[in-house]
């Protein structure tokens, strides 16, 4: 059991760092100038070149590490036999705090964290970087889970990035009700959940923060003021390829955004307050070359509800792709849904029978409540989580994402799921909503997929409800019948765009043979 790790918030402050911090964050600034710290240079307004820094050797893995086979995440690939590998940095530089209503007042210094997956063949790698900011709960790297098998068959390099704080006495990430009271030992959260697992690694990690001056709302800002900057900043460095940067000796071409859950607010405040025009490669080309967010439902932590940025990219796709729990959120709350455009380059989607969370999304050491811990094992809405491969629609969706980029072919377009009043319309058939992305497990279903809010389950997971041998009978008659059409729904998906046809092989029927 490691200690718990005293309080740092010195980077913040200003002050002197705690001796250990001072010896780690010494050992940064002379690696960084023995090696040949990358330069300073501004790039437009408000950006610099952030310094690159090894993390010294630990006695195990980086938190999400995708080696990982002990205690796991579910980020683990054979890195090794795909022809990967995988390296952590500090970076570090100053980048302007940036208000909620976009509002930069002033630049200050920060120090955080990459992981790098790349192919060791540069002949392997294909010119193109996902980025994605780690969520605040877990630490868990969403945007690498989700695409983690597509991305190392395609040669895609990836690097997850930290954007965390030290926890503050009331945290609007997971609550905005001012009389409750944090637990002494946040199970999954900040700098604290990260230190907690390896102190010597994390120690130095600091972004400025203050819930005081900068508010979202009526609550403190949850999002970190440098989030922003942070992000252009890394894609300024790797798009710049440099000779000592985190991509050396690979040539970058493009970096896109793969940005999920919580941390997507980021990307969608970078697009709405003009950062993708504003900053910029010296040559003008783009930082970022495409924007995929998902599962958040934005402006919902105490934000501006909009579903398109108002300042939206001429020269990269802005994608969007909503489970089935944040397309009931808009329906309930009665917010408009935008309509899928070429020029410029959007795309919405909402697939139907994927949830919010699965326990195939979590990070390294992250738990969440199961039915048990919610007394709802006996509830039948609510005693079986999803586990349907809701990574192969992303990958496909990613890929297309890439086609339009490097070819300027459109991604497919979908029909948003049908409103009924303030909810979404079932077909009374399956039991199932109607319209959105259809995965086969939805076209030839085998399970009735609830929302949090229909079910009231109590859980992040959200959950399905298998038919009964008497209603899979009833539907299908046979196993072998259910197979055929799920076959055939296979085949629609590849056709429709949302699965890949080296995916399709793979994803087996939900129903088995002694269900029925």
């Amino acid at each position: 059991m490691k200690r718990k790790a005293p309080g740092s918030d010195w980077l913040k402050r200003g002050a002197s760092a705690p001796h250990g911090c001072r010896k780690i964050l010494s050992a940064i600034l002379a690696c960084a100038a023995s090696a040949g710290a990358l330069p300073a240079t501004a790039l437009g307004q408000d950006l610099t070149m952030p310094t690159l820094t090894p993390v010294p050797p630990s006695d195990q893995p980086p938190l999400s590490s995708a080696t990982r086979k002990t205690n796991p995440g579910t980020e683990y690939v054979d890195l090794a036999a795909a022809g990967y590998v995988e390296e952590e940095f500090y970076l570090s530089g100053q980048a302007p705090a940036i208000t909620a209503d976009g509002k930069a007042l002033f630049d200050v210094p920060y120090i955080t964290r990459i992981l790098v997956r790349k192919p060791a063949d540069p002949a392997k790698f294909n010119g193109t970087v996902v980025i994605a900011p780690f969520t605040w709960i877990g630490e868990r790297a969403a945007g690498w889970i989700l695409t983690r098998d597509y991305l190392v068959r395609h040669g895609y390099a990836f690097v997850g990035y930290t954007l965390n704080i030290n926890k503050p006495a009331q945290d609007p990430k997971t609550h905005t009700d001012p009389n409750w009271q944090p637990d002494p030992e946040p199970a999954n959260l900040n700098f604290d959940f990260m230190r907690r697992f390896d102190y010597a690694r994390y120690a130095p990690l600091g972004t400025y923060y203050d819930p005081q001056r900068f508010r979202r709302g009526s609550i403190p800002d949850p999002f970190v003021p440098q989030s922003q900057a942070i992000g252009g900043e890394l894609a300024m460095l790797l798009k710049s390829n440099l000779p000592n940067g985190p991509m050396a000796g690979l040539n970058v071409e493009r970096v896109y955004v793969n940005s999920w859950a919580v941390t997507a607010q980021v990307w969608m405040d970078y697009l709405d307050q003009g950062r993708h025009q504003q900053w910029r490669m010296p040559d003008g080309r783009p930082l970022i070359d495409a924007y995929m967010t998902g599962r958040m439902t934005f402006g919902e932590v105490g934000g501006d509800v909009i579903r398109v940025p108002r300042r939206m990219p001429e020269d990269a796709p802005f994608v969007t792709v909503y489970s089935q729990s944040e397309a009931m959120y808009d329906a309930v709350a009665g917010v408009e849904l935008p309509a899928d455009s070429d020029r410029p380059k959007l795309r919405f989607y909402e697939i139907t029978g994927m949830p919010h969370l699965r326990i195939a999304d979590l990070g390294t050491e992250e738990v969440e409540d199961l039915p048990a811990d919610v007394g709802k094992s006996d509830d039948p809405k609510c005693n079986t989580l999803y586990d349907e491969p809701a990574e192969l629609v992303v990958s496909a969706m990613l890929d297309r994402m890439d086609q339009w980029v490097r070819h300027e072919v459109p991604m497919p377009k979908a029909e948003r799921l049908q409103r009924k009043g303030n909810s979404i319309a079932r077909d009374p058939k399956f039991g199932n909503m109607i319209g959105g992305v259809r995965p086969p497990w939805v076209m030839a279903p085998a399970a009735v997929y609830w929302t949090e809010q229909e079910a009231q389950c109590g859980m992040v997971y959200e959950t399905k409800q298998p038919y009964s041998r008497t209603e899979l009978r009833r539907l299908y008659g046979s196993y072998s019948n259910y197979l055929r059409k799920f076959e055939a729904a296979k085949k629609r998906a590849v056709q429709e765009g949302f699965l890949l046809a080296e995916d399709a092989d793979d994803l087996r029927p939900v129903a088995r043979p002694e269900d029925f």
